[in-house]
């Protein structure tokens, strides 16, 4: 490793200054499979145990190498989203009439709050990316696996110095109310009295009222602390996952520098100092240099997470009641009683073997005879109430100093300037000056002392921090980090005891290592993983640590700390799933992979913890770009992409959308799909959607899936065929028969105009197909498979749009260049080639038949729209009741309109099916609407005839033949609707209609160019008479 990558290890000078970070090294010879229900090393996670499902296949989404993404395409695309926030941006009417507002509505609360999440977003994405191609770009010129590590490393720590930032941006808003916190916490777990090691421990909610001594911090500044804090916790997790990184991750590398550096330090002799040693034991020893490496990180940490050493020496103070003073008093009240005793009395030697028996001031216990330090032990008496707080204290105080990293020289000499020279001596063997060659004995000593002899338990957990004794420790300890750092530390000490003991048995007795529990000292990787994983287990367990334990950023850290984070990502994900089965519906992004357990696992709490997600996330996705030859079975990958697809909702709800792709395309391609298709939904704006559509390849995503699959996802949530009314649409109603109608007419406002929310989104996944370049015809096959689901479903009003917002002609013109080379509306026969054998007439047919289907379709909404007009225009000149007012010119128009509609739909349309479940659609379609649209269209002729010319009848007359005509398949959609009858008995009052018109009007009318006349219709013999007397005489108008 280079020498500026190296971390100096500047707050924790443990016993000598060698003590180096080193490089990093891969784990491999010990990885698991990462399915979640392998059990092991993290058997404390206690979830169910699952079989294999097998390996995955081996593909990853992402395709060839992108061109990198540059931070100024992100930048502008930032201020593209803030710009199409504002009111009068680029928004397509169909959007605003499809109610999309009140979606945006419902939505506004949540997006406020992905606001907060939005920069991060922002940044982490950008950086994410550059590292991806960093790596891809470093794998394909064979720069080896040390490139991949390298750039590891640098995104990691630009993650940290992130929230770095953040950290120092909040702290200047809210650093003495943080203060208070932190003190107030400290307050609340130390034991101070010394009534027991068992104290009251408050959260962070307990301190932000009047616990905390300092008044009560606002809710405002207590949210700004817990945001701030939250980042603090962050910016140290990535310290940690750079630390794991550099030393299990690039193994060949650190090793070759431990060995060089070995070779630069002489070889050990009988008088090498243990210094020397210990730096040989920290090169020589993978456990050992973790072990310092994990014990550092942990003083790093409680120096800026815990409260400071200044609040908790003012908090001793205040509670002393004697201020500063405390520091400098000593044994000040024992000392004045025992004076007080040798005036009125003799007094003894401190050798005799009997000793006045003096009570405390409390009258409740024996009081001491002599001030030595170890009177209170060695005669089993005690001090004066205030003189056992004064020694509690500063044991308190060199036990937080030691928990910060302070060094054994900084501790012996804050011990000589308050005057408590006594316990600067004992201390100072830790020092380790060069000259000494073993402090093995005195480690030794220390570790008896913690056993027994001590005067409160914190003095004894100094002193087994000093002798590798990790019970009296465990007793002031009150966090999950105290317990670790208790961990860590102890066993450091006994596994550089073992070490001296078996590589220099001639400088250290065997009596002096000895040690309760030394056998389980670990010696390998795999001892090592164990071991922490029991201690992870048992503070999970523990009542007192368990809630601390099992919160988002602990859980993190415990993976790491047991350098199992493969599996992290593989838990989570398992947890997600379980969060997911207990809610009701199913969450397609979210695959389930088990039944929902009875409790959930502590790795599901941080889905819903941003920090942690997007933590978990990055790790994940960094170490499978540094490796990504490891795949594990099918189940953990899919539980690993559960992740994945769970920040990518985050991403998608902060409306960074343009970053989804990125995190896409570390999914399988299957699952790329599916998630992406789900994001795509939100873009409204044509601008956006075609920026997506740029960036989607660039990462390798299929965008013809992406888009297919957006669209099934939208019919089927939105137009669900599953149960369908035999008429979803009712055309025409029954009524009276009359001059005007002949016992139907057409429902006033059977179209409803207005887009439903569901309409809306319909509407807009069909826009992807439109900005799309080419693909003829997929996208008019998605058009007709989105229109025929309209009308299936009888969603006129969806169907209506569509066919306005993607006529078939303009859709014609934008797709054809990429098959003809021209823009050209390819439907328009009269464009077609003069020679129809050449190869491009043929091109043309093709196209033609492949656009068939929407522009058949398209025919029948143009048609059922026509009659909507239609029936407004006449329902409002006929509501008048004035027969001799003249005829609006609208009403005329919307006559010859349904009429042009009419005429392709007697032609024959839906009659080719491209397979099956197609064929079944079209019957389907033919029996609901063909029998529907000409029942309304004839009853519209029936109208027109005595409002604006007889000529409807003849009409009316030519519509009967049309329909018998046998290849057009009209007549065969009445009689499977079961409609036929009702078909003729509507042509009866029509033809009843005209012989009453004819006989009314008395002159004889010209034949028209056909020689149609009136006549042809003189059955009135066969219906019973004319019945001139049913009807009132009506203008002829024509």
């Amino acid at each position: 490793m280079a020498p500026s990558t190296r971390r100096a290890q500047h707050s924790a000078a443990t016993f000598v200054k060698s003590a180096q970070s080193g490089s990093g090294f891969i784990k491999k010879p010990i990885r698991k499979s990462r399915a979640p229900a392998v059990r092991g090393a993290w058997d404390f996670v206690g979830v169910g145990d699952h079989h294999d499902h097998g390996d995955s296949d081996d593909n990853e989404g992402g395709g060839d190498v992108r061109e990198s993404v540059e931070v100024e395409r992100y930048q502008s695309s930032q201020e593209a989203d803030e710009e199409g926030k504002r009111e009068g941006g680029e928004r397509r009417e169909r959007g605003e009439r499809g109610g999309g507002s009140d979606v945006n509505e419902a939505l506004k609360p949540l997006r406020e709050m992905a606001e907060k999440v939005g920069r991060e977003v922002e940044a982490f994405a950008i950086s994410f990316d550059q590292f991806l191609v960093h790596v891809r770009t470093s794998t394909m010129r064979r720069e080896g696996d040390g490139c991949g590590y390298g750039s590891a490393r640098d995104i990691v720590m630009t993650y940290r110095a992130f929230a770095e930032e953040e950290v120092e941006r909040l702290g200047r808003l809210v650093r003495r109310e943080r203060m208070a916190v932190l003190r107030g916490e400290w307050r609340g777990r130390a034991e101070v009295s010394g009534a027991g090691a068992d104290g009251e421990r408050e959260g962070e909610s307990g301190v932000m009222g009047n616990r905390s001594g300092e008044g009560v911090v606002s809710e405002m500044k207590g949210e700004k602390i817990r945001e701030m804090r939250d980042w603090q916790r962050e910016c140290d997790v990535w310290e940690l996952f750079c630390l794991v990184l550099e030393f299990w991750y690039d193994r060949d590398a650190r090793r070759k520098e431990s060995k060089e550096e070995l070779a630069r330090v002489a070889a050990p002799h009988r008088y090498t100092p243990e210094k020397e040693l210990w730096e040989r034991f920290l090169l020589e020893d993978e456990i050992g240099k973790v072990h310092l490496l994990y014990k550092q990180w942990l003083e790093r940490t409680a120096d800026h997470q815990e409260s400071d050493l200044p609040s908790i020496m003012q908090e001793l103070e205040a509670r002393s009641g004697t201020g500063k003073g405390l520091w400098n008093r000593g044994w000040l009240n024992t000392r004045e009683r025992i004076k007080g005793e040798k005036r009125v009395r003799s007094w003894p030697s401190a050798s005799d073997s009997v000793q006045p028996q003096i009570r405390t001031s409390a009258g409740n216990d024996m009081l001491v005879t002599t001030l030595d330090p170890d009177a209170p032990t060695r005669q089993d008496r005690t001090l004066e109430n205030p003189d056992q707080y004064f020694e509690r204290a500063v044991w308190i105080a060199c036990w937080e100093m030691l928990r910060r990293g302070w060094s054994w020289t900084e501790i012996v000499a804050w011990c000589e300037e308050h005057n408590e020279g006594w316990r600067a001596a004992v201390l100072s063997p830790a020092l380790d000056p060069s000259d000494t060659l073993s402090n093995a004995a005195w480690r030794k000593m220390c570790y008896l002392a913690s056993e027994s002899g001590c005067s409160n338990d914190y003095e004894a957990a100094v002193y087994g921090m000093l002798g590798g004794n990790i019970k009296p420790v465990r007793k002031v300890c009150r966090t999950v980090d105290d317990h670790l750092f208790a961990y860590y530390s102890c066993t450091l000490v006994r596994q550089f005891d073992r070490y001296l003991q078996e590589r220099f048995p001639g400088r250290i007795a065997s009596l002096a290592v000895q040690r309760d529990g030394s056998d389980d000292v670990p010696d390998t990787e795999e001892k090592a993983q164990r071991a922490i994983s029991q201690v992870l287990k048992q503070l999970r367990a523990d009542p007192a640590t368990h809630d601390e334990a099992v919160t988002p950023f602990k859980v993190i850290g415990s993976y790491l700390f047991a350098n199992d984070a493969e599996t992290l990502a593989a838990m989570v994900g398992a947890g997600i799933s379980d969060l997911d089965s207990l809610r009701s519906g199913n969450e397609e992004a979210v695959i389930r992979i088990r039944s929902a357990p009875q409790e959930l696992p502590a790795e599901a709490a941080i889905a819903a913890d941003s920090h942690a997600l997007r933590i978990v996330t990055h790790i994940y996705a960094i170490l499978t770009a540094i490796d990504p030859d490891e795949q594990p079975n099918e189940c953990s990958l899919t539980a690993e992409e559960n992740v994945l697809a769970a920040y990518i909702q985050t991403v998608r709800l902060s409306g960074r959308r343009d970053h989804i792709p990125v995190y896409a395309s570390r999914l399988r391609p299957t699952r790329a799909v599916l998630v992406i298709s789900r994001a795509l939904q939100d873009i409204e704006e044509s601008r956006e959607q075609q920026q997506m559509l740029n960036l989607m390849p660039n990462y390798g995503l299929p965008v013809v899936a992406i888009l297919t699959e957006q669209l099934r996802h939208t019919l089927a949530s939105k137009a669900d065929l599953s149960n369908l009314p035999e008429r979803p649409v009712r055309v025409v109603e029954e009524c009276e028969v009359s001059q005007l109608y002949p016992g139907r007419r057409i429902v006033d406002g059977f179209l409803h105009a207005e887009l439903t929310d569901d309409d809306g989104m319909i509407v807009r996944s069909l826009q992807w197909f439109q900005l799309l370049k080419g693909h003829w015809e997929l996208t008019f096959k998605s058009l007709a498979n989105a229109l025929r689901t309209c009308l299936l479903a009888g969603r006129l009003a969806c169907a209506v749009a569509i066919v306005d917002d993607f006529p078939s002609a303009t859709i014609s013109e934008q797709k054809s260049f990429s098959v003809l080379g021209r823009n050209v509306n390819v439907l328009d026969k009269s464009l077609a080639p003069a020679d129809e054998g050449s190869e491009e007439a043929l091109e043309w047919d093709m196209l033609r038949q492949q656009a068939r289907a929407y522009s058949e379709l398209e025919y029948l909404v143009h048609a059922i729209h026509a009659l909507a007009v239609w029936a407004a225009q006449e329902r409002a000149f006929t509501a008048t009741n004035k027969t001799s007012a003249s005829v609006p010119s609208a009403m005329k128009k919307a006559k010859l309109e349904i009429n042009e509609a009419m005429a392709p739909l007697l032609t024959g349309i839906l009659l080719q099916a491209d397979d099956e479940q197609d064929q079944l659609h079209l019957d389907k379609l033919r029996n609901m609407y063909m029998p529907e649209v000409l029942i309304a269209y004839a009853t519209a002729l029936y109208t027109a005839g005595p409002t604006i010319s007889r000529e409807s009848y003849i009409e009316s007359m030519d519509l009967s033949v049309a329909i018998a005509t046998e290849d057009n398949g009209i007549a065969d959609a009445f009689t499977r609707a079961g409609r036929m009858r009702e078909l003729v008995k509507l042509f009866a009052h029509t033809s009843r209609m005209m012989l009453v018109m004819k006989g009314i009007n008395g002159r004889v009318r010209k034949a028209d160019k056909m020689g149609k006349d009136l006549g042809v219709w003189e059955i009135g013999s066969l219906l019973g008479g004319a019945g001139t007397d049913v009807v009132a005489a009506a203008p002829d108008v024509s």
